[in-house]
């Protein structure tokens, strides 16, 4: 009898274990009758490193729910499409309805929570031609502001603009929905006034479970969406469940064998001599300050484009820039550097030449990762971001602009590789800042 009981409680834990770490598949979800669908979108001017920031927010709140229900209940998150992005700009490759496997590995994904792209999302209806969500919210912030005391809050109010989502003759409503709005459309939709963190949506979804419940539509899958999503704050930034969510969001292995290939042909750098290697099971993997040393070069973000009128007082000139360049290259002993940037080839030789008129540094030591056009088609730009960001993150010491998300998800993969952190919290300074300016603020990983 003792050895029965012992067994059902260790069926219970097991289950519950195997709970919050079930790789989901769409047959494997669809299989279970509790299953729950969370969709979300992000403002459209928003880029791709704040979209992975805001992915962080869901992916917390997400775990918080899966932990709050019972063992028959499971919410399962639909990744959001990518594109079309500001910084996504080569105009004649695909710039919309973008996988997720196309820049990060899913199975990685889901060893934090269980994920699905929403292409599969969209073949679980027994439709070919239309899945139904039944409900939809636009998150907003209060109109009337903060106030004079924080406090969490959300309550349905009007939109404060014009709604994205139109109701039709036949009574359901249609929008963007990724580019599918042919295929989608929501049988109720309202404005959610929303202020706090992204848990709060967790005691709402969970007092207002039976709307998803509703089995008179044939099309209907159980499912929830928020626009806007990046409308509420993270919950605990920084923290251990943050950084389990940033450490499961290892890239896709043909973007990190590219930047690999990069390393190894033009900036002697390799993960043996780097001492950056990583397992494929990130779960399994801890490692300390100093136990990276990076490959023998000088890791540069240098941000243009729009930030040269949005950041003057913080965005280098190109002849300041290349000032920085060739001190810290004296300082560290070095002679190679890589250069990840949004501008153009042009911006680049006017860099360069004034590197070598400042510090005689040659052509042929400042690189920049420019993939032909058969690899471009294949990684795109998305990709292509990615590639710099890891060879930036492999760097000797690295050096990010000012408030960039593309720099803090650098900082944050040499969080994960074990740089020291003062090879790592560095940003280019202004003209007026001179050589040494105010560094980036450290957020350091937690296991």
């Amino acid at each position: 009898m003792l050895f029965v009981l012992f067994l059902l409680i260790f069926q219970s834990c097991y289950s519950l274990i195997d709970k919050n770490n079930e790789q989901c598949t769409k047959d494997s979800c669809s299989s279970l009758t509790s299953t729950y669908y969370f969709l979300y979108d992000v403002n459209h001017g928003e880029g791709f490193n704040l979209r992975r920031d805001v992915y962080i927010r869901i992916a917390n709140l997400i775990h918080t729910l899966r932990e709050r229900t019972s063992l028959e209940s499971n919410w399962i998150l639909v990744l959001p499409p990518w594109g079309p992005l500001y910084h996504w700009f080569t105009y004649n490759l695909p710039r919309s309805q973008l996988k997720w496997s196309n820049f990060f590995d899913i199975t990685s994904l889901s060893r934090f929570i269980p994920v699905i792209e929403f292409e599969d999302f969209l073949h679980l209806s027994t439709s070919t031609s239309m899945i139904t969500i039944p409900y939809v919210y636009t998150l907003q912030h209060f109109s009337e502001g903060w106030g004079e005391h924080f406090e969490e809050k959300l309550e349905i109010r009007k939109c404060n603009e014009e709604a994205m989502y139109k109701k039709r003759n036949d009574n359901y409503y249609y929008g963007w929905f990724f580019g599918y709005e042919d295929r989608v459309r929501a049988k109720q939709f309202q404005c959610l006034s929303a202020q706090g963190f992204i848990t709060i949506l967790v005691d709402y979804l969970l007092k207002n479970i039976t709307w998803l419940q509703d089995t008179d539509d044939k099309y209907l899958i159980k499912s929830i969406m928020f626009d806007r999503a990046e409308t509420l704050l993270h919950v605990d930034y920084g923290g251990y469940n943050y950084w389990r969510a940033r450490r499961s969001m290892r890239y896709a292995t043909r973007l990190i064998d590219l930047g690999n290939r990069f390393r190894a042909d033009y900036l002697n750098s390799t993960d043996v001599h780097d001492r950056t290697i990583l397992i494929d099971d990130w779960t399994k993997m801890k490692r300390h300050h100093g136990q990276a040393i990076g490959g023998p070069y000088l890791g540069i973000h240098l941000r243009r484009l729009d930030y040269v009128k949005a950041r003057p007082g913080h965005v280098p000139s190109l002849e300041h820039a290349a000032r920085q360049i060739c001190y810290h290259l004296n300082r560290l002993n070095l002679s190679l550097v890589f250069i990840a940037t949004d501008t153009d080839e042009n911006e680049i030789n006017i860099l360069r030449q004034h590197a070598y008129q400042i510090c005689k540094i040659s052509i042929n030591q400042i690189y920049t990762y420019r993939p032909n056009e058969t690899i471009l088609e294949k990684i795109l730009d998305g990709g292509k971001a990615i590639v710099d960001q890891w060879i930036c993150a492999h760097a000797r010491y690295f050096i990010g602009s000012y408030e960039s998300t593309f720099s803090f998800r650098i900082q944050e993969d040499r969080e994960i590789f074990g740089f020291e952190k003062d090879t790592t919290f560095n940003r280019l300074c202004g003209d007026n800042e001179g050589i040494s300016c105010e560094k980036s603020t450290i957020w350091s990983i937690v296991y």
